[in-house]
């Protein structure tokens, strides 16, 4: 799961699967600390230590929502 300068998400098709289901939660931040659970329980990150703040994953939901994503 990337975000380019553009603000521009780029994720697989098992992080998709994620990011829908967090997006069910009503607000950006209640869905982006919801995807960042869900990517820390299933080992979607190489170091687990170090995954990224919860305002990454806040972004990652607004740009799902504003449609601005491709699937890799």
């Amino acid at each position: 799961m990337k975000l380019d300068e553009n603000k521009k998400l780029t994720l697989t098709e098992e992080e998709l699967v994620y990011v829908k289901r967090a997006n069910m939660q009503a607000s950006p931040a209640n869905a982006g600390l919801f995807l960042r659970s869900y990517v820390k329980n299933n080992n979607l990150v190489e170091d687990i230590n170090n995954i990224p703040d919860v305002w990454f994953f806040v972004e990652c939901i607004q740009a799902y929502r504003r449609k601005n994503y491709e699937v890799i």
